[in-house]
């Protein structure tokens, strides 16, 4: 019986030992998720650049933690590439369709931030692809009239102004953070 007793609390050490290991492990692990801003609704001013006689649309901006929502709008797993060759990122169909569902500026786009643990690592704007205004910061460009059932790659770049033909590649090495936990995530490549 003694024995029995022995076997039993050891058996029961090796399965709290096991169970608390595997969380310690989840909570390690990094997500990469991409948060909307809580206030998208301030009044905003359009400056105007008076060499390039335009005016400036969605303009660069850094975030605090606090002003992201909650809950990100895009998890880890809809998060499925990033090609930093191409310019790509790949998302499933239920991240684009929530990104559809959000209530579209053509002349602002609508502020994200993609961050690791809700710490922002690049900003930029969901930009819909009909919009005629220009962006001058980092854009994920998305069809706001498209809802889809499979996964969609989407163009990733840095507007610069009015002229679509002036967007630029956006150079992921200004991001090391971002480009390591997406390398270390293995979601690096949109290949496939």
């Amino acid at each position: 019986m003694n024995l029995k007793n022995k076997l039993t609390k050891l058996a029961i050490l090796i399965i709290v030992v096991l169970i608390n290991f595997s969380c310690q492990e989840k909570i390690k692990s990094s997500n990469i998720e991409i948060f909307t801003l809580k206030s998208q609704e301030e009044k905003l001013e359009v400056p105007y650049d008076s060499v390039k006689k335009e005016f400036l649309y969605a303009p660069k901006f850094e975030v605090a933690k606090n002003l992201l929502n909650e809950k990100p709008l895009i998890t880890d797993d809809e998060i499925l590439c990033l090609d930093t060759v191409s310019g790509k990122i790949e998302l499933s169909a239920e991240a684009i369709n929530k990104i559809v569902n959000l209530r579209p500026s053509m002349k602002h786009g609508i502020k994200f931030a993609i961050c690791k643990n809700k710490e922002p690592l690049f900003t930029g704007y969901f930009w819909s692809s009909f919009s005629s205004y220009g962006s001058n910061w980092n854009c994920i460009e998305y069809n706001h009239n498209k809802k889809v059932t499979a996964p969609v790659k989407l163009n990733i770049y840095k507007g610069n102004g009015l002229n679509p033909s002036k967007r630029e590649k956006i150079d992921f090495k200004l991001y090391p953070e971002l480009l390591s936990n997406v390398i270390e995530s293995g979601k690096i490549d949109c290949s496939n």
